[in-house]
């Protein structure tokens, strides 16, 4: 007989994927539709590439390693994997995105998967979980969490993900307190949480380092 707590797990991943199909066929798609797989706004973000650079930046200013394997979680047509390669990093990659048409656009030779963090097998293991503008649309904070601690099931070494930061000027689009974060986070089995801020011009996002080891 099922608990309440594994009852409401199961609830809460039902709505998160349920939540993720919606966003995807009403907005992700048409980004997919509307621009060249090489632009950043192909995958959401509309504030220019420098933005998109320095956000690829702080993820791999983390600690990744040129041997480090990578689990990019939402990885869309997989940019990450273009700016690690560029600084240098080969390790072992697997992208994983709910939107199969950003999915169909990646290069073969990249190890990518359509469909959402849980389809993994439970041994499989990264040193790296990332997931890069994830957050800030439509999946609300049970979702999020939900999301953030499969990648920690699923990461050896730590995971690295950003957030818009509460106060944000779109009450459509989902932000968050870096401090009640961190609080949050502090829960869960770590050694090390780092906050990264101060990146951006008008500071309207954070970056967060969790060290497993």
């Amino acid at each position: 007989m099922k608990n309440f707590r594994d009852f409401l797990a199961e609830e809460i991943s039902r709505d998160t994927k349920s939540m993720t199909e919606l966003l995807v066929d009403a907005v992700y798609s048409q980004y997919i539709d509307e621009h060249d797989k090489n632009s950043i706004e192909c995958v959401g973000w509309l504030d220019g590439t420098e933005n998109a650079q320095l956000r690829f930046q702080k993820i791999y200013e983390s600690g990744i390693g040129n041997n480090d394997s990578i689990l990019d979680v939402g990885c869309g047509v997989a940019h990450l994997h273009t700016f690690l390669s560029n600084q240098g990093w080969s390790g072992q990659y697997l992208g994983v995105d709910p939107n199969k048409k950003a999915i169909d656009l990646i290069d073969e030779d990249i190890n990518a998967m359509h469909g959402t963090i849980d389809a993994l097998p439970e041994y499989m293991k990264y040193d790296w979980a990332i997931s890069n503008g994830v957050f800030n649309l439509g999946l609300k904070e049970e979702h999020t969490f939900w999301i953030i601690e499969n990648m920690i099931s699923h990461a050896n070494k730590g995971i690295v993900f950003n957030m818009l930061r509460a106060p944000y000027e779109d009450p459509a689009y989902e932000a968050y307190d870096p401090k009640d974060i961190k609080e949050k986070l502090s829960r869960l089995d770590h050694k090390k949480i780092e906050i990264v801020e101060d990146y951006l011009e008008d500071d309207a996002e954070f970056t967060v380092y969790f060290y497993k080891r």
